[in-house]
């Protein structure tokens, strides 16, 4: 018995002391279409982004894919910070080239709360659309271990009207 316990407390100790040394890197998302254009674009392009932000570095690694453009690629870039359906400057350009986009952004102390708020989005620029064909706001990705709290708090609740 007693085995078991020191077993344990190794175990959160462990799991603490390796926790404090992990550093934060968030996973965040876009999906982009023309409809989130303001105003709305009429396309069949669309496209998703993968953002690793480490809050420790003040860096986000991005990699976007997206396919079906009407008109000839031109610029892309991440503007902010703004909501959906409002318009933003440019904050930071993306490599050209078309897809898959791939950069790393060192963004600044002031521009980490903005952008953990959620009010920066992906922008791909055409010859269609001037203004942009599509776009995709920034948003953080759900955790699978949140979601698994979830369902157990869900699973509780569903037992205790029992």
């Amino acid at each position: 018995m007693r085995n078991t316990f020191v077993c344990a407390g190794f175990g959160l100790a462990l799991a603490v002391a390796s926790s404090a040394f992990a550093r934060p890197i968030l996973q965040y998302g876009a999906t982009l279409d023309g409809t989130q254009q303001n105003p709305d674009v009429v396309t069949p392009a669309t496209g998703t982004g993968t953002m690793a932000i480490d809050t420790d570095a003040n860096t986000m690694t991005i990699n976007v894919v997206y396919s079906g453009l009407i008109g000839a690629q031109t610029d892309q870039h991440i503007h902010g910070f703004s909501g959906p359906e409002v318009n933003s400057s440019v904050i930071f350009p993306l490599p050209a080239g078309g897809s898959p986009i791939n950069a790393v952004w060192n963004f600044t102390e002031a521009q980490q709360a903005n952008i953990l708020a959620g009010l920066t989005y992906v922008n791909i620029h055409t010859t269609f659309a001037g203004g942009g064909e599509i776009r995709g706001q920034i948003l953080p990705v759900p955790e699978p271990a949140s979601l698994g709290v979830l369902a157990i708090a869900g699973i509780a609740a569903l037992r205790r009207r029992r």
